[in-house]
């Protein structure tokens, strides 16, 4: 496989920066089970691209190496440099993802557990009552926001200047 450059994985990030934000705010007009589904789909795969820059610029952004955390949860915790703002995927929100595209194929016991958090937040949608689904879902796509604004921000004091201007120039040239 290609390996990406670092034009394109700072493209990635701001263009998946950009989508989250506007399903985040398609989502709190109309919160339905598709638009809750997509923003958390937004919200995992944003840490593809956390591991793309970390290993891309581990100066800026590095996997964040805590004791108390499970081998698992350590490969998906990212931490940037400058201030010490951390974020961790959540479990609960990957175990609602596995269920939408996996369903109860494989190891039935995990599908069965995937299936009820799945259910949970599709019956807290439907109902129209906050629960915790809810709750974590609108809480970890503040925290993914927030740290793609810090992160962007961080990249501007990394390269001196705002390398999103520089890919819509470049996009516009070609």
């Amino acid at each position: 496989m290609k390996e990406k450059s670092d034009y394109e994985i700072l493209y990635y990030f701001y263009l998946h920066s950009d989508l989250i934000e506007e399903a985040w705010t398609e989502y709190k007009l109309n919160p339905t089970p598709l638009r809750a589904l997509n923003l958390n789909s937004w919200i995992l795969s944003s840490f593809n691209i956390y591991d793309d820059i970390s290993r891309m610029l581990p100066g800026v952004l590095s996997r964040s190496k805590s004791q108390n955390l499970s081998p698992e949860e350590n490969e998906s915790a990212y931490e940037l440099k400058r201030i010490k703002l951390s974020i961790q995927m959540n479990p609960l929100l990957l175990s609602i993802r596995n269920r939408v595209f996996y369903s109860k194929q494989g190891n039935k016991k995990i599908g069965g557990q995937n299936g009820r958090y799945f259910w949970e937040l599709q019956k807290e949608l439907i109902s129209n009552n906050k629960g915790t689904s809810i709750n974590l879902l609108e809480e970890s796509t503040k925290e993914v926001i927030r740290f793609n604004n810090e992160l962007e921000l961080d990249l501007i004091e990394y390269y001196g200047f705002n390398y999103r201007k520089k890919l819509n120039i470049d996009s516009i040239l070609k």
